[in-house]
């Protein structure tokens, strides 16, 4: 038995409807895995007595029991503490393997007391149990803690937290606050949410991948999807509506920031960091994207997304003749590997339990006839789909379809060719709506948002057409062909990408079968040399490259995507496409092409109508 990792748990969590501590263990050939459990659970219990706590285990094994995630609750201003207990249980329980006498908790008790009492917060119960009478979130972390949310919030000192008495309750409130998770589409879709409430009159505070905004203004870059993040916009005096993008890994490691919010969206759930945390399967995934419906309000909205994830071929589908057949002359432009020929895949999404969710609610889909929308209006809930005559439509129950804006208004969808795009702004208007704003703000807010950075954002650039996009996993990358298939119009297609080294081998070759699918005349593979976790230099790169030599696919090795970019304008003839995924390096690209003569502003015209490029 071996520890592999031991934390804390700040927030409502896969395990947890609150914070503790969690310990995830690996088991070895031949370990008595329930005798193990049991002397973690023993230990756990004779420490909690110890300390006045009431913690009751949750024991979550991984598949094979070759592995399990031993947690239990404790008190928030103890999850130090509670680390300490769970590595001194895990201890116990890998001597008990071995046939050791455990550790007696006598010989670490006053080390425990005394954590305990350092850590303590003593206002702390008393000022939770006011805050929930006064209907007012109360936000806690290391240095500080908080009541109220945005502009009506007020926040101390953590060793200044004050009585309940000193508060000014009447002052402190909630504002309305949405989370948005999924395997693709969170950031564009939180970020059309921040567009539309800016629109209807707020100030909005948004986390994401790409960093911190308000006002749609970047005050922090880098990957702000934690609870960290999450408390900066929710403390920040002015804003007044927070969107939070919340991802996969926050809510593993962490848990979410909030316990309450009026909104929570799932976009999709596909086959992305499969294999970590003990999370092996599509529906384990899907439980943990769920987390963020538990903190839904029951006067609030959970908006699904209904499609099932984009398929790409299989090994057996993707044979070198597949993709480049031999009466078809070398110097052709290869066009995509007919996706859909693929075996579908199921969405986990639609096998959550209907039941369990606190609010309603709300399915979307691109099609009006999906079955799962078809079911849900008929029991009288809301969709929300595109119309036969291309409009984003709310349905509910058998009241009249409501058109809000069409389709080809909105420059971010490409005519409808970026079909993730539509999925994306259904999305988004169906977290509006549910939290109350108004039909034309979200028409309004949708057809203004042009700018999407690192997002399906198109350049001319000298003689060719630069692409780039954070597509980063098979459904993610499969899902652009329609939209690069309009972009290329018969010109060819360069691809480069590079591949964090966190995926199993399978799950990379699985990345180049769906860059495969997008019928690429050549691929620039590279590695991402701030993401290798655990890979050696020039190790995905080698994956990748044997992986598309299998495939017939011509493939070149780059040092970064400033370097594809220079590559690809020397392949490229006029109109050719050079497409760069898992856009990261946003700052050198833009330096790069500032230095060609192009401007941010400078994106091609993206409305997909007659005329466009």
């Amino acid at each position: 038995m071996r520890l592999l990792d031991a934390r804390r748990l700040t927030g409502v969590n896969l395990d947890l409807d609150g914070p503790g501590a969690i310990a995830e263990v690996e088991f070895e050939a031949g370990d008595d895995v329930a005798r193990a459990v049991a002397a973690w659970q023993d230990a756990v219990a004779r420490a909690a007595r110890l300390l006045g706590w009431d913690a009751p285990t949750v024991v979550r094994r991984w598949l094979g029991d070759r592995g399990a995630a031993l947690v239990f609750p404790a008190p928030a201003d103890a999850l130090y503490v509670a680390v300490d207990v769970t590595e001194w249980a895990v201890e116990c329980a890998q001597r008990t393997l071995v046939g050791e006498p455990p550790r007696e908790l006598d010989e670490l008790a006053p080390t425990l007391l005394a954590a305990r009492e350092r850590e303590r917060l003593a206002v702390l119960p008393a000022l939770q149990a006011a805050a929930e009478a006064h209907g007012v979130p109360l936000l806690l972390d290391d240095d500080h803690l908080s009541l109220g949310e945005g502009a009506r919030s007020r926040v101390w000192p953590r060793a200044l937290a004050p009585a309940p008495a000193d508060v000014p309750w009447d002052s402190l409130r909630p504002i309305p606050v949405a989370l948005v998770t999924g395997t693709n589409g969170k950031t564009t879709t939180a970020r059309l949410l921040a567009r539309i409430a800016r629109t209807a009159g707020h100030v909005p505070g948004n986390t994401s991948t790409d960093g911190l905004a308000v006002a749609e203004q970047v005050v922090e870059t880098g990957d702000w999807t934690g609870p960290g993040a999450a408390r900066i916009v929710l403390r920040d005096p002015r804003v007044t509506f927070a969107v939070l993008e919340v991802a996969r890994g926050g809510i593993l490691r962490r848990g979410l920031a909030v316990d309450r919010c009026d909104a929570a969206c799932i976009t999709n759930v596909s086959a992305d960091h499969l294999g970590e945390h003990g999370i092996d399967d599509l529906a384990a995934m899907a439980r943990v994207k769920a987390v963020v419906t538990r903190v839904v309000a029951p006067h609030g909205r959970i908006v699904l997304g209904a499609d099932a994830p984009i398929a790409v071929p299989g090994p057996s589908d993707m044979s070198p003749g597949t993709l480049a057949p031999e009466h078809v002359p070398s110097d052709m432009p290869r066009q995509p590997s007919p996706v859909a020929s693929a075996t579908p895949q199921p969405n986990p999404l639609l096998d959550l339990p209907a039941d369990a969710f606190p609010a309603p609610v709300v399915w979307f889909s691109r099609d009006p006839q999906h079955p799962q929308l078809q079911r849900h209006r008929a029991a009288g809930g809301e969709v929300w789909f595109v119309s036969a005559a291309g409009q984003l439509t709310r349905g509910r129950g058998g009241e009249p379809d409501v058109a809000v804006v069409a389709i080809d208004e909105l420059p971010f969808c490409f005519g409808g060719a970026a079909t993730h795009n539509v999925a994306n702004a259904l999305a988004a208007a169906a977290l509006a709506a549910a939290v109350g704003l108004p039909d034309a703000a979200i028409a309004a807010g949708l057809r203004s948002f042009v700018d999407n950075p690192g997002r399906a954002q198109l350049v001319a650039l000298d003689h060719a057409k630069l692409f780039l996009d954070f597509a980063h996993n098979p459904a993610g990358i499969a899902g652009l062909a329609p939209l690069l298939a309009q972009i290329r119009a018969g010109a060819r297609l360069l691809v480069s990408l590079g591949i964090a080294g966190d995926r199993r081998d399978d799950d990379i070759r699985d990345i180049a079968r769906a860059v495969a699918s997008l019928g690429p005349d050549l691929v620039l593979t590279r590695d991402l040399e701030h993401y290798l976790r655990g890979r050696a230099p020039g190790e995905v790169p080698a994956l990748l490259e044997r992986s598309f030599e299998g495939l017939g696919i011509a493939c070149e090795r780059v040092e970064s995507e400033v370097a594809a970019i220079r590559r690809g304008l020397e392949w490229a003839r006029p109109g050719d496409v050079i497409a760069i995924l898992v856009h990261v390096d946003r700052d050198e690209v833009w330096a790069e092409l500032r230095a060609r003569g192009v401007a941010p502003e400078a994106d091609e015209d993206r409305s997909g109508r007659p005329g466009a490029t």
